[in-house]
């Protein structure tokens, strides 16, 4: 009874083990996982338009430029405001404690002083208050001329801004038009692929019977290793374009690519 026992729990431990790894697999997003043999990639990846946005959207290179627009509509407001600067106003408080010396006349009539001295102490406090405006003829002439070079560098900067729009775009549909490519290549160098290794395997009999010699053998062979670069060359083109894409959209995929 005890072996019978162990061999019910061990298959009902087996049973469980599998339906709690089924239920794992299934919990896996199948979306995720891509095969460009038989998987489309432009049915996986946003529309080329929401790539092209999101590549200008997070582009260091365009947000610079902005930047720098901004930078220079700073100072445009700062060549305006300018002309304060020729307008001065001082405004001094002083206070402390004074010594001074007093001699006295002795009458108005006599003209000689008597060397009655005394030393007296005071506090005193002045204030004083000064407006006055300075202005210089260059600067005032030059201020309108001024205002304007800035205004010019926002517009330079704003058509550079554009101009890496333009680039980024181009070199989102080159991307991703090299990545469709490339997998196309894949489908096609794999069809290629297995045929000339059952070509080789055919070629392979041949030799062993005598059929075919080690020249024959050896030019089919070539055949076979050049699809077989071909393929793997056509499945490096596709991941450096589906990761550069990714790194220039700033966008994650989330694709896991069969093919290695």
């Amino acid at each position: 009874m005890r072996g019978i026992a162990s061999i019910v729990i061990t298959g009902i431990l087996i049973t469980l083990n599998i339906v709690s790894v089924f239920g794992q697999n299934n919990g896996v997003d199948e979306a995720q996982y891509f095969n460009p043999l038989t998987d489309d990639i432009t049915r996986r990846l946003p529309p080329l338009r929401v790539l092209v946005d999101s590549a200008s959207h997070n582009s260091p290179t365009v947000k610079y430029e902005e930047l720098k627009a901004d930078y220079y509509y700073y100072e445009q407001i700062s060549a305006a405001r300018e002309w304060l600067e020729y307008f001065t106003i001082n405004m001094d408080a002083v206070g402390g404690r004074w010594g001074y010396d007093d001699w006295s006349r002795s009458a108005p009539e006599n003209p000689s002083y008597y060397s009655n001295y005394s030393n007296l102490t005071s506090w005193r406090s002045a204030f004083a208050a000064m407006f006055y405006i300075r202005m210089p003829i260059g600067p005032m002439i030059d201020r309108r001329n001024r205002i304007n070079k800035q205004k010019k560098w926002i517009e330079i900067s704003l058509t550079q801004s554009e101009i890496n729009k333009r680039y980024l775009q181009e070199r989102v549909i080159l991307i991703y038009n090299q990545m469709v490519s490339a997998q196309s290549e894949i489908r096609i160098y794999n069809d290629y692929q297995q045929f000339t290794l059952m070509q080789m395997q055919m070629a392979q009999n041949e030799f062993l019977n005598g059929e075919i010699g080690t020249g024959e053998y050896t030019r089919l062979k070539e055949i076979e290793t050049t699809g077989k670069v071909l393929y793997l060359k056509a499945i490096s083109d596709f991941n450096k374009n589906y990761q550069t894409l990714e790194v220039i959209t700033g966008m994650r995929f989330n694709l896991i690519t069969v093919l290695r």
